[in-house]
């Protein structure tokens, strides 16, 4: 009986199917194609869901909607006729590579919508409903012996790069002092992007005075970072510090962080403050 090679030298339905991805289709592209070779001359190839389900996130990610990617498979469907050992096969195998295909779409979009719902598209960090989040979380899963601190920043003198130099440069300098915050914080911190000029770094499990240290370390990166200043201006930090052993709210961490961050302002800012917790009482209000 007549083999047709499924491997190695692409088939004409391989080649053809290949070329909806590009000049160049991306290895998981090509990978399905194998698994799908194998599988319609019946030979076992455990990569077919796999493969199928990242294909399913390739076009996701592309921003394809899952009509592209039914057609996608349609088109795999009827070049597999070209195949001679597809017969029955070709049906069942593509019913799978469909099945997978979508999952992988659908759970890959599903990912990208909670992302940009709590991600800041200037920055890349968390936004306010993200830091929300985070910080909600951190409150109510930790014991009173290891509480969240709250690093909340404001930047002095941003209105002069926006009114000095536009708000092109206004942007390059938040993207930077993102840059500034995430350098800085430890991998289990969490920076964030509040709105306008504002920023946050929730620091799970940290003791006050090891917040302070993070502050200080954060205040001397952004006075020599070059990413902070514009061609005719420059931003530093003010830092308030918000830190209780029993907090329950967000909003209660908030207001101390708050109350110590005005103080800075109102001194004249590049520095840190920490937060009493008598501050806590205007967050009740």
């Amino acid at each position: 009986m007549r083999r047709t090679a499924v491997s190695g030298a692409p088939a004409q339905w391989r080649r053809m199917w290949l070329s909806r991805f590009g000049a160049q289709p991306p290895a998981v592209v090509s990978a399905l194609a194998d698994a799908v070779a194998h599988a319609v001359a019946g030979r076992r190839d455990d990569r077919l869901v796999s493969a199928a389900g990242a294909v399913g996130v390739l076009r996701a990610q592309q921003g394809h909607t899952v009509q592209a990617l039914i057609e996608d498979v349609s088109a795999l469907r009827s070049l597999l006729t070209l195949q001679a050992s597809a017969n029955e096969n070709r049906h069942r195998v593509i019913d799978d590579v469909l099945a997978a295909a979508t999952t992988g779409y659908v759970e890959e979009l599903t990912a990208i919508l909670e992302s940009q719902a709590t991600r800041d598209p200037l920055t890349g960090l968390p936004n306010r409903a993200g830091f929300t989040e985070v910080l909600s979380h951190e409150i109510s899963s930790a014991d009173r012996t290891a509480p969240p601190a709250l690093l909340l920043i404001d930047l002095d003198g941003f209105k002069g790069v926006n009114d000095t130099d536009g708000h092109l440069a206004g942007d390059a300098v938040l993207r930077g002092v993102a840059g500034v915050l995430t350098e800085v914080a430890r991998t289990s911190d969490v920076a964030c992007r509040l709105g306008g000029d504002e920023f946050a770094i929730v620091l799970p499990r940290t003791a006050q005075r090891q917040a302070m240290t993070v502050a200080r370390r954060l205040l001397a990166t952004a006075r020599r970072a070059p990413t902070l200043a514009s061609a005719h201006a420059r931003v530093t930090l003010s830092i308030g510090i918000g830190w209780l052993s029993d907090a329950t709210a967000v909003e209660e961490l908030v207001a101390v962080a708050d109350a110590a961050l005005y103080r800075v302002k109102a001194a004249g800012g590049n520095a840190v403050a920490v937060g009493s917790p008598s501050d806590r009482e205007a967050g009740q209000e």
